[in-house]
């Protein structure tokens, strides 16, 4: 019970600190958004969103995951409060996995940010949903290991 409560003081932490700041959640929509805006200006043939959207997500996931882990580390060690939770009586893999886990979500939401604005130029309803979130959160967990 103690390691959920330190993993879930950790993860909270960390969302309201580093992932809810206003320039995070800014940006988190501002990447998506721009590479859409790449891929419509690309050319006439390039209108499809059906071709571009997996790899515009897969993109969004890397991005969001990789810099927000090293953001979170890089302010909490600047900061010393990293420090402190190496010195807590916590394992070290369940401040691992809180901060992992923070990417996570972050890197999944933010990936999930193009269909949003494709839902509004097509019809996504012949999409296997399961399947996508499943890669989604496949894809967030490696790209936040890469960024750690």
């Amino acid at each position: 019970m103690k390691t959920l409560i330190a993993f879930w003081s950790i993860l909270r932490k960390d969302i309201k600190t580093y992932y809810l700041k206003p320039p995070n959640i800014s940006w988190g929509f501002i990447f998506p958004i721009s590479w859409t805006l790449m891929q419509f200006m690309r050319g006439p043939g390039a209108l499809d969103i059906r071709t571009f959207l997996p790899g515009l997500m897969a993109m969004c996931v890397l991005f969001g995951t990789t810099s927000m882990l090293a953001v979170t580390i890089t302010f909490e060690r600047s900061g010393r409060s990293f420090d402190r939770q190496l010195l807590a009586p916590i394992a070290l893999s369940t401040m691992v996995a809180a901060k992992i886990t923070g990417a996570i979500l972050f890197g999944s939401i933010n990936a999930f940010i193009p269909v949003v604005f494709a839902l509004f130029f097509i019809n996504l309803s012949g999409i296997n949903w399961a399947l996508v979130l499943l890669a989604v959160v496949l894809i967030a967990i490696t790209s936040t290991l890469m960024g750690l």
